[in-house]
């Protein structure tokens, strides 16, 4: 009696087998291409939208670490439950998570801690000769040094002086990013500072054409939510702003930062809507080339003079004139310049430099001054 073969009754068919490999391969490719889910870019992917699940969650600048999926968190908060709070949001800031869904599959705040929040948050690097000083507010340990790090790759024969704290409040996950540009791009400057304060960042120096072109490229589109104002000249010479041509800003003295005003106001306004102190957007162009000289002379004390004509009672005058002082004090003061050296007074219509007599005398009375001091 022989023995019966063992039949195969469920055969898959060669063609399916073929088609399952081939969506087997494309899978895999697809995790490698690269689009927003591939593995290769997943970890920058992830950042980014932590990053923006801190920020709705009032807490946008604690400094982001990716391992893979897993995110590690750095930085100083408010209170022991945002630290719940933000290992959440984080932990969800790219759906569920696991391998294949491609979220955050955990999030360590071992490093996250309740400290100082500071406003406004300001941090800078300046160039001193040979010395290189690093100063002011950055979100974490982690960041701290890896500034220190970029400050001496990027200065030869430079110890950096390290005057950071560790504080909260940095307004994005993206402040180191920026501050290791804003660094580099002083090294690139025969002399100059680079400075962060909340969401504005400023470089101020000169240096030769390559090095100033190379830093106005790296500023073209800093990450958001910063903007950058670039005070920088070529060899001493202000490319932008012809009028200044002649005036060392980098090293003159109280005078010629005051005669730099002087020359700017002489053909142009700073106009406001009648009877208030809100800005014209017409005087944007004006208050920007005076934003550039400030940025450069903050080393002195600058005063914003209010002045009005004499139509009106005086005391209305006098209160209109420094209301319209402190908006183009407080314009510069966005765009980068040091608040401690800026100073705004309204002197109504006590000073006139024209004859009140004539509609043409009043404009010329209607006026916003600069006085620079030591």
């Amino acid at each position: 009696m022989s023995e019966s073969k063992p039949q195969l009754t469920d055969r898959v068919p060669v063609g399916t087998v073929i088609a399952a490999g081939f969506a087997l391969i494309a899978m895999v490719l697809g995790m490698a291409a690269p689009h927003d889910g591939s593995a290769w870019r997943m970890p920058q992917v992830l950042e980014q939208r932590i990053g923006a699940a801190l920020t709705a969650n009032g807490n946008p600048g604690l400094d982001i670490e990716m391992d893979g999926q897993r995110a590690i968190l750095h930085g100083i908060v408010e209170s022991e439950d945002d630290i719940a709070i933000v290992q959440q949001a984080a932990l969800t800031a790219a759906g569920p998570g696991g391998a294949w869904e491609g979220g955050v599959i955990a999030v360590d705040v071992s490093n996250v801690s309740v400290g100082e929040i500071e406003s406004p948050y300001a941090w800078s690097v300046r160039r001193n000769g040979a010395r290189v000083i690093l100063s002011g507010a950055v979100p974490s340990e982690n960041v701290r040094g890896e500034l220190i790090a970029a400050a001496r790759g990027a200065f030869a024969n430079a110890d950096p002086v390290d005057e950071m704290r560790v504080a909260g409040g940095a307004p994005s996950f993206a402040f180191g990013e920026l501050a290791r540009q804003a660094v580099r791009s002083v090294a690139r400057l025969a002399s100059g500072e680079a400075r962060i304060v909340d969401t504005q960042v400023a470089v101020i120096g000169d240096g030769d054409a390559e090095g100033v072109a190379a830093v106005r490229a790296a500023f073209v589109s800093p990450p958001p939510p910063f903007r950058a104002r670039l005070a920088v000249t070529v060899d001493g010479l202000d490319v932008e702003h012809p009028e200044l041509q002649g005036l060392n800003l980098a090293s003159g003295d109280a005078e010629t930062c005051e005669r730099a005003f002087d020359r700017l106001m002489e053909r142009n306004v700073v106009n406001f809507r009648a009877g208030s102190a809100a800005i014209d957007p017409s005087s944007r162009r004006t208050l920007d080339a005076l934003a550039s000289v400030a940025l450069r002379c903050d080393r002195f004390s600058i005063e914003v003079a209010g002045h009005t004509d004499n139509q009106g009672e005086r005391e209305p005058n006098m209160q209109l004139s420094r209301q319209r002082a402190d908006a183009v004090a407080s314009y510069l003061t966005a765009q980068g310049v040091s608040r401690s050296r800026l100073t705004a007074r309204g002197y109504g219509p006590d000073n006139p430099r024209a004859s009140n007599a004539t509609p043409a005398g009043q404009a010329i009375n209607r006026r916003i001054e600069f006085y620079v001091t030591s």
